[in-house]
C-alpha cells in the first residue's frame, strides 16, 4: 500500500511544520473546564477488496482465471466532529462523556481491457445461472471501465475514566503517561455504490452494463485507552515546543450486516436483479494519533491520524459456472454470493477544538482529551 507511506510521511511533514511554528512561541499552561467542541477535515485513505467480475475459460468453456476489474486504494475527502463534556467523578476519578462522528467520500474509476487467446477466452456471465439456458457471454476482446463510489461514515459516544490534568515539563520529558481508559459503542458503515461497463467484440452481444450496491453496517462496542507521550524529550532532544502529543487505542466487536442488490443487463437483453444479505462478526482495531498546540485559553489545534483495520470487509463472488441441460461449463463459483476479505483505512485531519466554560487559574495544563 504505496498509498499509505505516502499519507503518513504527508503526517510527519504536517508535524513538522506545526512545530516549526511553535517553537518560538511559549507553551500555555491553563486548564479549561466544561465541553470542548471538535471540528475538522482532512483527506481519507480506504483500501477495500477487489471487484472481480470478468473472466478467463479453456479451451473446454470452464472458468480459469478472474479478472480484477477495480481495485479501490485511493484518497477522498473526510470531514470529523466531536462534543466532549465533563460528566463528574466516579469516586475520585473523573469521567468525561464523548459524542463523535465522521464522514469521508472516496471514488475512483479503472479501465481494464481483455484479449482472447487461442487457449483463453474473455468470458462475463449473468450473475444468476438460469438452468435452462445459457447465460455466459464470450468476446475475442473487450474493455471494461468500473466506477466505485463509496460513503464511509460513523457516529459513537464513549464514557472515558481518567486522571486530573498534570503539568507537561518542557525539558526532561516522559515516554509515556496515562490519560484514561474508556468504553464505548458506534454505528458504522461502508456504503458502496459499484457499476461496470463492458464493451467489445462478443459472439453474440457487444455491451453488458452492471450495477451494484453493496452496503455493510458495522454496531458494535470497545474499549479504549489513551495517553500522552513525548520521546524527544525523554530522550533529551530539545524540549516541547508547546506541542503535545497524544495517543488512543482502540479494539472492539461489531455485527457487520450486508446488504447486496445487483443488476446485469446484457445488450438488448432483459435485466435481472439478485438481492443477496449476510451478517457476520468483525473485530476493528484503531490507532489515533495526535499533536496539539494550545493556540489561546479556549482554542487549540490538532493535527489527527487514525489507522483502523477491519477484519471483515464485503467482497461479492460472481458465478463463473454456466450450467444448462444440455452443456455444462465448470466453474470455481457456482452461484454469486457475498464473500469477505479484510480492510484498512487511514484519515489524516486537522482539528479545530474551542473549548466551553469557566476559566480556572493558569496552573494547570489542559486536560487530555
Amino acid at each position: 500500500m504505496k498509498r499509505v507511506a505516502y499519507l503518513i510521511a504527508a503526517t510527519a511533514l504536517g508535524v513538522g511544520a506545526l512545530a516549526q511554528t511553535a517553537a518560538a512561541q511559549q507553551p500555555v499552561t491553563q486548564v479549561i473546564g466544561g465541553t470542548t467542541i471538535t471540528l475538522g477535515g482532512g483527506a481519507q485513505l480506504l483500501s477495500l477488496p477487489d471487484l472481480d467480475f470478468t473472466f478467463k475459460v479453456n479451451e473446454e468453456g470452464a472458468a480459469v482465471r478472474k479478472q480484477t476489474n477495480s481495485g479501490l486504494d485511493d484518497y477522498g475527502g473526510a470531514f470529523v466532529g466531536s462534543v466532549e463534556t465533563p460528566f463528574g467523578y466516579w469516586g475520585s476519578t473523573p469521567v468525561t462523556g464523548v459524542v463523535s462522528g465522521f464522514f469521508a467520500n472516496v471514488q475512483n474509476s479503472d479501465r481494464r481491457k481483455c484479449v482472447s487467446t487461442g487457449s483463453l477466452g474473455c468470458t462475463a456471465e449473468n450473475i444468476v445461472d438460469n438452468p435452462n439456458q445459457l447465460d455466459s457471454f464470450g468476446f475475442d476482446q473487450f474493455k471494461t471501465n468500473t466506477k466505485r463510489d463509496v460513503d464511509y461514515w460513523g457516529v459513537g459516544g464513549e464514557a472515558r475514566f481518567g486522571k486530573g490534568a498534570e503539568p507537561v515539563p518542557d525539558q526532561g520529558g516522559y515516554l509515556f503517561r496515562f490519560a484514561y481508559i474508556g468504553i464505548g459503542g458506534d454505528v458504522r458503515a461502508i456504503d458502496q455504490d459499484n457499476s461496470l461497463n463492458l464493451r467489445g467484440d462478443g459472439l453474440d452481444l457487444n455491451q453488458i452494463k452492471y450495477s451494484e450496491s453493496l452496503d455493510t453496517t458495522y454496531a458494535g462496542a470497545y474499549l479504549s485507552i489513551g495517553g500522552e507521550y513525548n520521546i524527544l524529550g525523554y530522550l533529551g532532544v530539545g524540549g516541547s515546543w508547546g506541542l503535545r502529543s497524544l495517543i488512543s487505542l482502540r479494539a472492539g466487536v461489531y455485527d457487520a450486516s450486508t446488504d447486496y442488490s445487483g443488476r446485469f443487463t446484457p445488450d438488448g437483453g432483459s435485466t435481472t436483479h439478485l438481492g443477496l444479505s449476510d451478517d457476520q462478526v468483525a473485530f476493528i482495531g484503531a490507532a489515533s494519533f495526535e499533536t496539539r498546540k494550545q493556540l489561546g485559553p479556549r482554542t487549540s489545534l490538532s493535527l489527527v491520524t487514525d489507522y483502523e483495520y477491519y477484519s471483515f470487509a464485503p467482497q461479492m463472488k460472481y458465478v463463473d459456472a454456466d450450467v444448462t441441460p444440455g452443456i455444462a461449463f465448470a466453474g470455481g463459483v457456482r452461484k454469486t454470493h457475498i464473500s469477505d476479505d479484510d480492510a484498512f483505512e487511514v484519515r489524516t485531519t486537522l482539528r479545530l477544538n474551542v473549548a466551553l466554560g469557566a476559566l480556572p487559574p493558569p496552573t494547570y495544563n489542559q486536560p487530555l482529551k
